[in-house]
């Protein structure tokens, strides 16, 4: 409708479409040309699963190791590329015949020969397709570029046909797309030298050319090439998991040498401030051509800064800013839909969906699912309903073939049908088994797997009887057992990775509810989680000012938002470990980076948590390497790691060697961690009160200032922490401290945690410690820092060295900070995570 607005009636002659809809037109009408009857059906994802299903049970496939979906995605690789499945046959499996047999699968199977096993796959599913006259949405595309390569007829009508190509996000092309557009546009393919010929298992028939002329189609060589036009930004090409080649649009001068450039640099979104952050970061790709964006619409807001002791508190930071925010009359108000939340990857939702709905904010989340309606989550949760109530029908019921041991349909049905026939639960039937399946006719096979399902069971309920009062030993008891956990850690499906980050997280919650609930049990914590995600599902109540949104950076792209919250900015999880040692995957974390700081457009957020929790356990984190190379005097930081590092006194100062704590407060305060590991580095849990506490707010939640005393006086005052402390803690709450540091050895587990002078800290009731043992520790402390001096220099280190530490053993030094005696270097040791280390103090030796 916009073109015919703007070109009139000629926009009807053209095409407009995506690229599987233009292949769709052009192989319905000339498809019979490679054996393709033009009512071919087109078979969607859960099609083409389905499919798969049948082959590899036909092949004797194991499911678990190799995911339908895991068969899937690389069968989705080799057309990507353009690779026939006669080709991988050649390749990986020369013997095996598609269709014959099932032996050679088989033993491609047993041997662990994957590359066989796709290549055997791949073939057995093309081959289906092309008696069931059917095509996957990937074939539209190879089979396209086929039929204009094996018929020159064809390809020269639409040659004629298409004088003009316009293609917009080229970035995101994969390289089908890419020799697609160069058939289109008449480009000689010596350059595609390095690719096979499409050949697929459709059989190739003569064109009769005489039909072709009299339809006005032509086999002249003289046709000029299409004029081509490509929109994109490589700066935002963040798909690669997709089959996405950043090379299309990196490489388009060299393959179109006669091409001409032209700079969009000019923004219409966001302010300055916001683009010369995004132009820094993307700055440190190598192998991109150099613009620098700027906008007409002024420098704007600083970007703004918060450091969070960990997940809860950055979420509840984030949940009162946005309240605020919501809350201010004039110009400076902005709606609820105005937001935006986003994060590196879909299981870092919860603390943040925790966080909105205890602060009754209206929020949506796009391109995923509500925490607790994951499956996997809803699984787990099904087996402690389970166990808690083992006459709940419904869960028991999903939980009988999860994760998969061979308990069907059938078996649920039968025993279903005498429980109904006796009245009973169907756990009550099933505890019966050995005397009622001659009776109701279960054979040998399903007997032992119904047995074991209910051994099982019954190990896990009396597990949950003798440890009722810790849910996170029963949630890990049950992940554990069950298989749930393996079952996902075995997958070779890449999406098992983040299902399994959700059962971590699940996990977390269970400790969270546990330390922050005096008289915590198993019931107790599936009522919490019941209600949470209950609330997920209220409706918008008063005003319609719409929702604070929440997704995945990916799910970002092309979007944008008044106010962005980004979250997560922490080194491991944006950008994600796995690209620590991979410079390819790097430039691609931090492309998604751009895309993230761009989506705001007037005010830009940046948090992260000196402490994430990983399987009930905290997690040491530091600052993201994309913040570091954020210009310093672009961000405002509303909290710096410096007020997470500093020690706290409230009350208990007069036994506390105050010149130890202030030197060291000034040496450490603006870098984090120190030490080796008989120190605590970042301090303990700030978590907000009591986590499912109702009074959570109190009535201050709009300002800063009451939401500060709200938490001073009304939640955490002398009646929450007894008359030993919890006078000097409420009247010092808002004075000036040290800062908030946990002090003390690990050993003796005396840990001390203060509040913060900030008006978004928050503690737990059991974080409170022994304040005066702790000080004494300090003093000591203070002593072995001397005693211990190793003079280590910071000049000898460097980035990528090698050093060996008595307690965490190999690791890579990431940084190097010079603070004179108290210089400090950060260092990543695998599985033992990345450590900021006092270098003096520090048991290390270069290797």
């Amino acid at each position: 409708e916009r073109l015919a607005s703007l070109i009139g009636p000629a926009a009807n002659s053209m095409w407009v479409s995506t690229f599987h809809s233009a292949c769709v037109k052009i192989l319905r009408t000339h498809g019979d040309s490679i054996g393709l009857k033009s009512g071919f059906s087109i078979y969607d994802s859960s099609d083409c699963e389905r499919l798969v299903k049948i082959i590899a049970s036909e092949l004797n496939i194991d499911i678990k190791k190799f995911t339908p979906k895991l068969l899937l995605s690389k069968i989705s690789d080799f057309k990507n590329n353009l690779v026939t499945w006669q080709e991988n046959l050649k390749n990986y499996a020369p013997d095996y015949k598609p269709g014959a047999s099932v032996s050679g699968a088989s033993s491609f199977n047993a041997a662990g020969n994957a590359d066989a096993l796709y290549a055997a796959v791949y073939a057995e599913y093309q081959n289906r397709l092309s008696v069931s006259n059917a095509v996957d949405f990937d074939d539209l595309i190879m089979l396209t570029v086929k039929l204009l390569r094996q018929n020159p007829q064809v390809s020269a009508y639409y040659r004629r046909k298409f004088r003009y190509i316009l293609v917009d996000e080229y970035q995101d092309t994969n390289h089908a797309q890419y020799v697609l557009i160069r058939q289109l546009a008449g480009v000689d393919d010596a350059s595609l030298n390095d690719y096979s010929p499409v050949s697929t298992d459709y059989s190739v028939s003569p064109v009769s050319t005489d039909s072709l002329d009299s339809a006005g189609l032509s086999d002249s060589s003289q046709l000029p090439h299409s004029s081509i036009t490509v929109v994109g930004d490589s700066d935002q090409s963040i798909y690669a998991f997709r089959g996405a080649d950043i090379r299309n649009i990196q490489d388009f001068e060299q393959d179109f040498p006669n091409a001409t450039t032209i700079m969009l640099e000019q923004n219409y979104r966001s302010t300055q401030t916001i683009l010369d952050a995004a132009n820094a970061v993307i700055s440190n790709n190598t192998n991109r051509k150099p613009k620098k964006l700027w906008t007409s619409l002024g420098k704007g807001s600083p970007i703004v800064g918060y450091v969070a002791d960990n997940a809860q508190g950055e979420a509840m930071w984030v949940a009162q800013e946005i309240a605020r925010l919501a809350s201010e009359d004039g110009e400076d108000g902005v709606n609820y839909s105005d937001i935006a939340i986003m994060y590196r990857a879909n299981s870092q939702s919860r603390s943040l969906e925790d966080a909105l709905i205890k602060s009754g904010l209206p929020y949506q989340l796009v391109g995923g699912t509500k925490f607790y309606e994951r499956r996997e989550v809803k699984d787990a949760l099904a087996y402690l309903q389970s166990i808690a109530n083992p006459d709940d029908d419904v869960n028991m019921c999903r939980i009988l073939n999860v994760p998969k041991r061979g308990l069907g349909a059938r078996a649920e049905s039968q025993i279903t049908s005498y429980a109904k026939e006796n009245s009973i639960s169907f756990w009550s039937a099933l505890s019966q088994i050995d005397k009622i399946a001659e009776q109701i006719g279960i054979s040998s096979r399903t007997f032992n797997a119904l047995k074991s399902f209910r051994d099982l069971m019954t190990s896990l309920i009396d597990f949950m009887k003798a440890n009722d009062s810790k849910p996170s030993k029963v949630v890990e008891n049950v992940l554990n057992e069950s298989g749930l956990l393996q079952d996902l850690r075995e997958s070779k499906d890449p999406q098992d990775e983040f299902r399994v980050d959700n059962l971590s997280q699940l996990q977390s919650v269970a400790a969270e509810y546990e330390q922050n609930t005096p008289d915590a049990n198993v019931a107790g914590f599936l009522e919490t989680t019941a209600l949470v995600a209950d609330s997920d599902q209220l409706p918008d109540q008063g005003e319609d000012t719409g929702k604070v949104t929440l997704m995945t950076l990916h799910t970002a792209k092309g979007l944008e938002y008044p106010v962005v919250f980004l979250t997560g900015m922490e080194q491991g999880t944006f950008p994600h470990s796995r690209c620590v040692d991979n410079q390819k995957e790097l430039c691609e974390e931090r492309r998604l980076a751009y895309v993230g700081i761009t989506r705001a457009k007037k005010i830009l957020y940046v948090t992260w948590a000196a402490e994430r929790s990983q399987w009930g356990k905290s997690a040491e984190m530091i600052q993201s390497q994309f913040l570091d190379e954020i210009p310093a005097d672009l961000i405002c930081w509303k909290r710096k790691e410096a007020d997470v590092m500093r020690a706290g006194l409230r009350g208990a100062g007069r036994d506390f060697d105050r010149d130890f704590a202030g030197d060291f407060s000034d040496d450490f305060g603006s870098d984090g961690g120190w030490g080796d590991d008989s120190y605590t580095t970042y301090g303990g849990s700030s978590y907000s009160g009591s986590r499912y506490s109702k009074s959570h707010y109190g009535s201050s939640y709009g300002s800063s200032k009451s939401y500060g005393k709200s938490y001073g006086s009304k939640s955490y005052g002398s009646s929450s922490y007894g008359s030993s402390y919890g006078k000097s803690y409420g009247n010092s709450y808002g004075s000036k401290s040290y800062g908030s540091k946990s002090y003390g050895s690990k050993s003796s587990k005396v840990t001390t945690r203060i509040a913060r002078k900030s008006s978004a800290s928050y503690q737990s009731q059991s974080s409170i410690s022994n304040l005066q043992s702790s000080a004494s520790s300090l003093s000591y402390k203070k002593q072995s820092l001397q005693e211990k001096d190793n003079h280590l220099n910071i000049n000898d280190f460097h980035e990528g060295d090698k050093i060996s530490h008595d307690t965490y053993g190999l690791g890579t030094v990431l940084k190097t900070q010079d603070k004179g005696r108290n210089s400090i270097i950060t260092v990543d040791f695998g599985s033992d995570g990345v450590k900021r280390l006092m270098l003096r103090v520090a048991p290390i030796e270069k290797l």
